[in-house]
């Protein structure tokens, strides 16, 4: 992946006053709850992570601010991921933005250090065709009803599982949350928050969740799902410069609260330039020797996850298919 700078000074000095993007993981429980804790959750903030992909895609404001809260779901779900197993969500709609694929993978840490989440995706329909600017809480209509899909690919497993869901509001973390009670039969909250300025600079951003574990008692899950719809905009308290932990001290105080990991959040995509030329030298022979006749050059081969070009010069596409000819004479 080739990340692209944030091209405003002004946006860049405010990143730089505020505390790096990270999970903190945690769990809540009474005391006279099961061992462990009765609710996991994590709380995230994002603002660099959503910059850097709004840079890589190059998104306006309406398209910065739905797919950056895909990006923060995806990695508050790739959190939840153990060794290298990732998972994907994919939403399909009927509005003008038809919806996004994303993705969050856990990347284990080196040498004993914690594990980080990657995030990448895509918007199906980008630039998304305005007749009229949006207002920010106007945008999840633009991706409308249909379907959210989640699906988990563990490595010590044969085959992926995905489950599968119908939408409505477009409103990704209630969603998120309608999806794990119908398809998992696990009660959820989240919060998803992108906070733009005046300038439509996304100076915030954030997400948090809370998951009820084994043994939970519904009356403590319903005070916790109750501090977390009261706590502020999410966006808004990062874009002050406020901390993880603060955030959950403010919303979670008298609820058990126990910190219990740390990680990174990033924009990450593991394409590179020689995967996409190991893939153009595969192509079907009569492609290759039209391409290396005709052109056009560059070639250019894009990512759609994370919006990187790979340019191949005509020299490489001929040895490429010189080497191709070299194998089908043996």
């Amino acid at each position: 992946m080739i990340q692209r700078p944030i091209d405003d000074a002004e946006l860049q000095a405010g990143l730089a006053g505020l505390e790096a993007d990270g999970l903190t993981l945690f769990t809540l429980g009474g005391p006279d709850g099961p061992a462990g804790g009765e609710l996991r959750g994590a709380v995230l903030h994002g603002s660099r992570l959503v910059n850097d992909m709004r840079a890589n895609h190059r998104l306006g404001s309406p398209e910065t601010l739905i797919l950056g809260r895909a990006y923060l779901a995806a990695a508050i779900l790739g959190s939840t991921m153990k060794g290298e197993d990732r998972v994907s969500l994919r939403v399909e709609g009927s509005g003008p933005a038809e919806g996004y694929s994303v993705e969050g993978r856990s990347i284990p840490g080196e040498a004993g250090a914690a594990p980080s989440v990657g995030v990448r995706g895509y918007l199906f329909r980008e630039p998304i065709p305005l007749a009229a600017p949006v207002a920010a809480e106007e945008a999840p209509a633009l991706v409308g009803p249909g379907t959210l899909s989640l699906t988990r690919f563990i490595a010590t497993s044969p085959r992926p599982f995905t489950g599968t869901i119908a939408t409505g509001s477009g409103r990704l973390a209630e969603e998120l949350a309608a999806y794990y009670l119908e398809s998992e039969q696990t009660p959820s909250a989240f919060r998803l928050s992108v906070k733009l300025d005046a300038a439509g600079r996304a100076v915030g951003a954030g997400g948090l969740f809370i998951q009820a574990l084994p043994g939970a008692r519904e009356d403590f899950a319903a005070r916790a799902e109750a501090a977390l719809i009261g706590l502020p905009s999410i966006g808004e308290w990062f874009a002050a410069g406020r901390s993880r932990a603060g955030l959950l001290e403010s919303g979670f105080a008298g609820l058990g609260l126990v910190l219990r990991e740390e990680r990174s959040a990033l924009f990450s995509c593991a394409c590179d330039r020689a995967r996409f030329a190991a893939f153009l030298a595969a192509a079907n022979l009569d492609f290759l020797e039209d391409l290396a006749a005709r052109g056009p050059w560059p070639v250019e081969a894009h990512c759609h996850n994370c919006a990187t070009t790979y340019a191949f010069e005509r020299d490489e596409v001929e040895a490429m298919l010189a080497k191709r000819r070299r194998e089908a004479a043996e």
